[in-house]
């Protein structure tokens, strides 16, 4: 993008790296929320997700004097999270399963749902729409990195494929095939549910 007047908060962004103090503020506010909210629906952990936010606004912070309004300024920082919380999620797994291998060798049995723990109450005490929604958060926590990440991009921040596919440094086809592939493993794990 050669014109940051395109994107409002790539001109934040731009603003500053001329100086501007209050610019990045306005950024932090307009999107801390929404990068928290996003990170935690990749990692599934809420105090792990404000950790990762951090560290993303500290990336920004850190990138103003090289940053350059080529695309737009949503698709660049949502590229940044999608990196701290795929990292995240390779990190548990590789913690994971070195302590499977100490615990196989002791006799210990790991407990596999403390990953996909869902923080809300018991479905028995909610209304369906709500045991609906621990049921999808839950299928989506167990999708593949890329999928999932592809999904809540799309799905529930609004991005387009192509921002999407900036944002996951990929291919437009790639991020459809993500969705799709998403898409077919959530329609099975939810359609018993339904069924019942």
């Amino acid at each position: 993008m050669a014109d940051s007047s395109m994107d409002p908060d790539a001109a934040l962004m731009v603003s500053f790296q001329r100086g501007d103090h209050t610019a990045f503020e306005q950024i932090l506010d307009k999107y801390h929320a929404r990068i928290v909210n996003f990170i935690y629906k990749i990692v599934n952990d809420r105090s792990e997700a404000e950790e990762l936010a951090q560290d993303v606004f500290l990336k920004v912070f850190r990138a103003r004097a090289t940053y350059e309004p080529r695309a737009r300024f949503a698709a660049w920082i949502y590229r940044i999270a999608t990196n701290s919380g795929l990292r995240a999620l390779q990190n548990r797994r590789r913690w994971r399963l070195f302590t499977q291998r100490n615990h196989n060798s002791r006799g210990i049995r790991p407990d596999a749902e403390e990953f996909l723990a869902d923080p809300a109450p018991t479905a028995e005490a909610r209304l369906v729409k709500q045991e609906l929604g621990r049921i999808v958060r839950q299928a989506i926590a167990s999708l593949p990195g890329k999928e999932r990440v592809a999904i809540v991009l799309y799905r529930y921040e609004g991005l387009s494929y192509k921002e999407v596919a900036e944002a996951m440094n990929c291919t437009e086809a790639a991020v459809k095939t993500h969705i799709h592939r998403g898409k077919l493993k959530l329609r099975d794990r939810i359609l018993p549910y339904l069924e019942r």
